[in-house]
């Protein structure tokens, strides 16, 4: 590969990134500036609560269909679609209409940012490189999106802070993501080829249908969503170790402040770095996700019995990075998986599609079950619960990943 080719491709990887994490900070605005929102909209807690709920249904039913639009058409314009009309609509979120106007918003940022954008971006990714290549991409895909959600979380802190906080600081914080939206999407028009590659070995075709439905019967497919699946679900079951360090050692806000930095940036980032190139030197990514589960099971098994005690937080904490390394580093390889399921590439998005369709389940329901579990066991109880059932999805997780590696090694014998 020649170095404009090569410069190329990692600016659109780059652009990618970017996009990955720009385009959903309008719908999450209310992880950051949950009273600031409330304040602005005159919402309650139930109706914000609401928001994400309707964003989360219609997510779940989008995926699927935008895997089969992003096999039909242009990712470039999906994707430059998604990102200007995310910005566009932004504006006007920015005046704080009525509370069922800003639930309609919702509902089109599950159109803009799922149906015509998520499956669209997964598919250049895989198409930027071959299969000695995927966990690379997919992994600097991850850094990348990391790496700008802390940067435009830096900037819009002290935006938030000149503009007096409150109803204008979230108005100035809004404009700014719109345009950094609007932005991403002009680049990406630019950036991005206007036809995908096709891959060596295969041929050019239209999209049909008939081909979509063959997805559904790749068995290797299905066990790649079901790992997904169990990896999202400690993902989201890890995110309950910052009350858990609050409820259980006492820690201060600060100290959690801190945690929460290293949880959900440092770790998040430096798993796509290593998580990539480690699953790269794997036979297969599958075997990768094997090592990262077992990995899992025995660090989450270790909060299982580990006592609540003041004296166990220094233990606490450092398992909790190692935990957090395995965790990251799977997480931003499972869709790498796709080529080992050997996917055409011209139904990538389909198979991204049904994959994050089985993957984000989860985000339906979980968040309530651990959390009724929680309050119905005070203290450490109700957490080492929460740990038990990491542990279970770790195992079925492990199952699946082991399974898929068997079928993709016997076929690399055989190709031998």
């Amino acid at each position: 590969m020649d170095k404009t080719k090569k410069l190329k491709k990692y600016i659109i990887l780059v652009l990618c990134g970017i996009a990955g994490s720009a385009i959903y900070r309008l719908p999450f605005l209310r992880e950051t500036y949950y009273e600031a929102l409330m304040q602005a909209t005159g919402s309650t807690n139930a109706q914000l609560g609401m928001l994400m709920s309707a964003y989360g249904i219609v997510n779940l039913i989008l995926y699927l269909p935008g895997g089969w639009a992003a096999d039909k058409f242009s990712a470039r314009n999906l994707m430059t679609f998604s990102l200007v009309s995310t910005g566009v609509t932004g504006f006007y979120f920015a005046t704080f209409p009525p509370f069922p106007v800003i639930l309609l918003l919702h509902g089109l940022w599950a159109i803009t940012t799922v149906f015509t954008f998520w499956a669209a971006c997964i598919k250049v990714v895989r198409e930027l490189g071959d299969s000695s290549e995927q966990g690379k991409l997919f992994g600097f895909w991850y850094l990348g999106k990391g790496l700008t959600a802390t940067i435009l979380g830096f900037i819009t802190v002290p935006l938030f802070a000149n503009f007096g906080e409150g109803v204008s600081g979230l108005r100035a914080t809004i404009i700014f993501y719109s345009v950094v939206s609007i932005a991403t999407g002009i680049l990406c028009w630019i950036f991005i080829p206007k036809k995908e590659p096709i891959p060596e070995g295969e041929t050019e075709a239209a999209f049909s249908f008939k081909d979509a439905i063959s997805v559904f019967k790749m068995p290797a497919v299905w066990l790649a969503g079901l790992a997904s699946f169990c990896m999202w679900s400690i993902y989201i079951g890890f995110g309950y170790i910052t009350p858990y360090f609050t409820d259980v050692f006492s820690m201060g806000e600060s100290q959690v402040a801190i945690i929460s930095i290293i949880r959900a940036n440092v770790l998040f980032a430096a798993g796509g770095l290593i998580g990539g190139k480690l699953a790269d030197k794997c036979k297969t990514k599958s075997k990768f996700m094997v090592y990262a589960f077992v990995g899992m099971i025995v660090l989450t098994t270790v909060y299982i019995f580990m006592p609540g005690e003041s004296g166990m937080l220094v233990p606490a904490v450092i398992n909790m990075i190692a935990l957090g390394s395995f965790i990251y580093c799977a997480n931003a390889v499972f869709f790498s998986l796709i080529d080992e399921a050997n996917v055409p590439a011209k139904l990538t998005g389909t198979a991204a599609g049904l994959i994050s369709l089985v993957a984000y389940v989860p985000d339906v329901y979980l968040y309530t079950v651990l959390g009724n579990v929680l309050d119905g066991n005070p203290g450490v109880t109700g957490y080492r619960y929460v740990f038990i059932f990491m542990v279970v999805c770790a195992v079925v997780g492990l199952i699946a990943a082991a399974t898929l590696h068997k079928m993709n090694y016997k076929k690399i014998k055989s190709e031998n």
